[in-house]
């Protein structure tokens, strides 16, 4: 494993390399991705080369050295006021959704944080991010005095807030200086929409046992279907395929475990081979849609 790690969803991770992970045998540890996602478990078995390429592709692997600190309760945060950087509890390692003027739409690009400014007299401090990426778009350019939105998701809830870019550097990659977080507010009810997002998802053909599942990616979701990108596409129009996917939303993880119909097949990608389903839910529990809904909302 590399010296590298990184501290997301209550858990360090140490990120791996491709060489630890064997081919074809039983896995001694779970292999998760960096918000903690679980890739393959403790005991599953990663079949060949291109499946391992694949996960490399789409992921980040690691391997969690401790457990899941617990979250702090809505009791020990609340403060009166309105919220302040200590109320979010932004950590470094946080993923964040950021969108600037120089954007696509109204579409957010992921980021995370890598530190902060010491406090200030007024005990202000500077955010430290990555440069915001979005897959299928080029890296969002930062222009120094532009206002960027947040929004972020901590054990303590969804925030919303902005913030200017005081600086954008280079060196030794690319990242921004943000200016201490202002006008914070804690999401509640919001709009949803299709949403691009990067969950690691299981499936497997409708009927086959679960040691037949696959690792693919949710590349974006709705409360009715979504886009499976996967490894080396074998289904085809109106095939049913069993998808396995979790995520977090009000601090409660969430599994959904489904049938969904195949009703497109993308065009393979000429550098993997790989391939989007577009998926309809046959079915889901009105419990799971919401959560999906709430999910979504946190994000949008």
């Amino acid at each position: 494993m590399t010296e590298e790690t990184v501290e997301g969803a209550g858990q360090t991770l140490v990120r791996l390399e491709a060489s630890e992970i064997p081919l074809n045998a039983s896995l001694e540890w779970p292999i998760v991705a960096a918000d903690g996602a679980t890739l393959f478990d403790a005991g599953a078995v990663v079949p060949d080369a291109p499946a391992r390429e694949f996960m490399f592709r789409h992921f980040e692997p690691h391997r969690a050295l401790r457990e899941p600190a617990p979250s702090v309760s809505e009791e020990d945060t609340a403060r009166d006021g309105p919220p302040t950087l200590e109320d979010i509890g932004l950590t470094i390692g946080v993923r964040v959704g950021l969108r600037g003027t120089g954007g696509v739409g109204s579409v957010m690009y992921a980021s995370r944080v890598i530190g902060f400014s010491t406090p200030r007299r007024n005990g202000e401090r500077s955010l430290f991010v990555t440069q915001p990426l979005m897959t299928g778009f080029d890296p969002l350019e930062l222009t120094l005095g532009e206002q960027v939105d947040l929004v972020a998701l901590t054990g303590r809830g969804v925030f919303r807030f902005a913030c200017t870019v005081d600086a954008t550097c280079r060196e030794p990659f690319n990242y921004a200086v943000l200016s201490a977080p202002g006008a914070i507010r804690r999401l509640r009810t919001r709009k949803f929409a299709r949403m691009p997002t990067r969950l690691a998802a299981h499936f497997a053909p409708e009927g086959e046992p679960d040691s037949a599942r696959r690792l693919a990616r949710v590349s974006d979701i709705s409360p009715y279907g979504m886009s499976l990108t996967v490894a080396s596409p074998a289904a085809r129009m109106g095939d049913r395929l069993q998808v396995s996917f979790q995520f977090k939303t009000d601090g409660v993880d969430v599994k959904i475990d489904a049938i969904a119909i195949v009703r497109h097949v993308g065009t393979s990608d000429p550098a993997d081979g790989s391939a989007a389903y577009g998926l309809e839910f046959e079915s889901l529990e009105p419990s799971q849609r919401i959560a999906l809904k709430s999910f979504m909302a946190e994000h949008s």
